[in-house]
């Protein structure tokens, strides 16, 4: 009976864990195609690739940068990255706090230090936070829809 019994427990957990699998089989694909564009865009800011930036947002996006004006769709947005090319922003110190996809919608919170600072100064580093959302496109990639950061108390 015991031998019967450790069988039945066993299917059972090979059963659950095949409908886990099967259920999540979408999710994996997914979530390394958006931690790729993730990478690209961060990328993107570290080497002061501002085309490769914009290219990664949304046609219709919202950037809500600290201390500053939306930008409401890539045109806008696009014209406020290019205008800091006379400055140094970059990042250190990513922290992802959280991740989460559902469906064609994901989102992203994250904390860091980053410097935006006229070239030849030196960086003067701040801690922020932000919130980004992710959408898929019709195209299956991954775009910022919503860029929103803001400081944080020292």
């Amino acid at each position: 009976m015991p031998g019967k019994l450790i069988i039945v427990i066993t299917l059972i957990f090979l059963a659950v864990f095949a409908i886990a699998g099967e259920k999540n089989k979408g999710i994996k694909p997914e979530r390394a195609k958006l931690l790729q564009t993730i990478t690209d865009f961060y990328d993107a800011i570290e080497n002061a690739d501002y085309e490769k930036r914009i290219s990664l947002f949304a046609d219709d996006a919202i950037m809500m940068p600290n201390g500053w004006f939306v930008a409401k769709g890539k045109d806008e947005i696009a014209e406020s990255i290019r205008k800091g090319k006379d400055a140094v922003f970059r990042l250190r110190d990513i922290n992802r706090l959280e991740l989460n996809i559902s469906g064609d919608l994901a989102y992203t919170v994250n904390e860091y230090y980053y410097t935006y600072h006229n070239k030849g100064d030196e960086p003067d580093w701040k801690k922020t936070k932000n919130v980004h959302i992710w959408r898929k496109q019709p195209d299956g990639s991954w775009k910022l829809q919503v860029d929103i950061w803001n400081s944080t108390p020292e």
